[in-house]
C-alpha cells in the first residue's frame, strides 16, 4: 500500500460490498446493484445518504433515500423569543436524478429548520436530521446528485452515485432491497440509514417489501433464509424465518436471534426460494461499538489492549475464567473513563476505533494492528504530521510520523518494498 494511501489517518472508512439480487433457474436474470456503502459528504455540512431499490404496493421500483445529518454540522444562530434566548438551525436538501436517453430527470428540494433552547442540544450526541425521501422511477441507469446547504453558513456539500433501478415486471417472486434498522421489544422496527450500529447492533432487524405475481389466493406464508456474515466471509449468526404476508407488496421484517455482534464489518444477507425463483440480497454494515468481548474475541483482544494497558492487568485480565471475562474487561475500562458519570467510556470508544482503523489501513503478516504501525497507531493515535521520502540506492521508502505533545519522530521503512513498513527507531517509541 502507498504511504498516500493512509493520508486520512485520522477517520475510519467503510469497505465496499456487493449487493446480489438476481433471480436464478430458468427466468430472465435482471442487472445485478451495486449494494454502495452509504454515501457520506466530504465537506460541511458533513451528512450521509443511503440508497436502497424500494418497491410500492403495486409492485413498482423506485429508489429510496434516506438521510441523516448531525446537529453539530450545522451552524445554529442565537436569537431571543418570549424573553428567552434560544438558538437555531436549518439546511436545504436537494436530490436530483438524471436518467439515461427518454428516462428524463426527477427529483426533490426542501428545507428543514430547528430550533433549541442551548448550545448543549444543538450538540448532543446522537441529535441528528433525519429525513426519507422515495422517487418512483422507470427501470433504468441514473446519475443520483444529493445536496446539502447549510441555511446560515451557506456551506454547501454533496455526494453523487450512479445506479441501475431494476426491470421486475418479468419476475414472478423477489424483494427490493434491505433496509436495516433495530427492532424494540414491541417489534417496532427503526431505520438506521448510516448502517453504523453501536450497543444496540444486538437488536438488528431488516425490512423489505416483497412482490409476487403468481396467481393464487392470499394470505401467503414465505420462509425466508438470514445469515449475518463477519470480515471473512464466515457465517456468524444464520437461521430461517416464516412470514406470513396478505399481499404482494407488504413488508417483510427479519429479526435474527442472536447475541450482540463485536466490532467489525458485517454482512446481513437474505434468501427466499419460491419454486424456480431463488433471491438473494444483502446489506453491508459496520457495528462501531459493543459491550465486552466474549471468547476467542475476548482473547484476540488482550493483545492490542497490551498496548495501553500494564502487563499486570493483561497477566490479570488471561487469569479470569470465561463467566469473568466481561466484567474483568469492564472493570480495566472503568478505571480509565474520563466521564464515570456518562453511559459512554470515550476512551475505551477510542481504543476501539484505533484499532479498526489499524486492522484495516496498516500491512503485515498478520492483522495489522500487529504491524509497527497499527501498535504506534493504538498508542498514540493518528501523527500530527506525517512525510514520505521516496527510495533510494542506500534507503529504503521512508514514512515518518511526528507527535507533537509529547514530541516524537517515528521512522518507518518500507525495507521489501510491499508495503509492510517497520519502526526503525524503536527507542523513539
Amino acid at each position: 500500500m502507498h504511504p498516500s494511501a493512509r493520508r486520512d489517518l485520522g477517520a475510519p472508512r467503510l469497505l465496499p460490498f456487493a449487493l446480489a439480487a438476481v433471480l436464478l433457474g430458468l427466468l430472465p436474470v435482471p442487472a445485478p446493484a451495486l449494494d454502495f456503502p452509504p454515501l457520506r459528504s466530504e465537506g460541511a455540512p458533513f451528512f450521509t445518504a443511503d440508497l436502497a431499490i424500494s418497491l410500492d404496493r403495486g409492485q413498482q421500483p423506485g429508489v429510496s433515500v434516506s438521510l441523516t445529518l448531525p446537529y453539530i454540522s450545522l451552524e445554529w444562530l442565537r436569537f431571543m423569543a418570549s424573553g428567552s434566548e434560544r438558538f437555531g438551525a436549518g439546511v436545504e436538501f436537494s436530490i436530483i436524478f438524471e436518467g439515461k436517453k427518454d428516462l428524463g430527470q426527477k427529483g426533490d428540494v426542501w428545507e428543514r429548520r430547528f430550533v433549541v433552547a442551548s448550545v448543549g442540544e444543538s450538540r448532543a450526541v446522537g441529535a441528528v436530521v433525519a429525513d426519507k425521501r422515495v422517487f418512483a422511477l422507470a427501470p433504468g441507469r441514473y446519475q443520483i446528485r444529493i445536496t446539502a446547504t447549510d441555511l446560515n453558513s451557506k456551506a454547501r456539500s454533496m455526494v453523487s452515485q450512479r445506479l441501475d433501478v431494476p426491470d421486475y415486471t418479468k419476475m414472478p417472486v423477489g424483494f427490493s432491497d434491505l433496509e436495516l434498522g433495530v427492532v424494540d421489544s414491541s417489534g417496532s422496527f427503526r431505520p438506521v440509514p448510516t448502517r453504523l450500529f453501536g450497543v444496540e447492533s444486538g437488536r438488528i432487524g431488516a425490512r423489505a417489501s416483497l412482490f409476487d405475481r403468481r396467481a393464487g389466493d392470499w394470505p401467503r406464508t414465505y420462509s425466508f433464509l438470514y445469515r449475518i456474515r463477519g470480515e471473512m466471509g464466515d457465517a456468524v449468526v444464520s437461521g430461517s424465518q416464516d412470514v406470513t404476508l396478505a399481499a404482494s407488496g407488504d413488508s417483510v421484517l427479519l429479526r435474527p436471534a442472536m447475541t450482540d455482534l463485536f466490532l467489525g464489518s458485517y454482512v446481513f444477507e437474505v434468501e427466499l426460494a419460491e419454486g424456480k425463483s431463488h433471491w438473494r440480497v444483502e446489506r453491508q454494515f459496520e457495528v462501531e461499538q459493543s459491550g465486552p468481548p466474549r471468547g476467542r474475541e475476548f482473547i484476540r483482544m488482550l493483545e492490542p489492549l497490551a498496548y495501553i494497558v500494564t502487563p499486570q492487568e493483561i497477566d490479570w485480565l488471561k487469569s479470569l475464567p470465561a463467566e469473568q471475562q466481561a466484567a474483568g474487561w469492564d472493570e480495566v475500562w472503568r478505571r480509565r473513563d474520563p466521564t464515570p458519570d456518562t453511559q459512554k467510556n470515550e476512551m475505551q470508544l477510542e481504543f476501539f476505533r484505533r484499532v479498526r482503523y489499524a486492522e484495516r489501513h496498516f500491512q503485515g503478516f498478520a492483522p495489522g494492528w500487529r504491524s509497527d504501525m497499527g501498535r504506534v497507531y493504538i498508542k498514540f493515535g493518528p501523527p500530527d504530521q506525517i512525510e514520505t521520502r521516496p527510495a533510494s540506492l542506500t534507503s529504503p521508502q521512508l514514512e515518518i510520523w511526528y507527535y507533537n505533545q509529547p514530541y516524537r519522530r517515528l521512522v518507518f521503512g518500507d525495507r521489501e518494498g510491499f508495503g509492510r513498513y517497520t519502526l526503525l527507531n524503536p527507542s523513539a517509541e
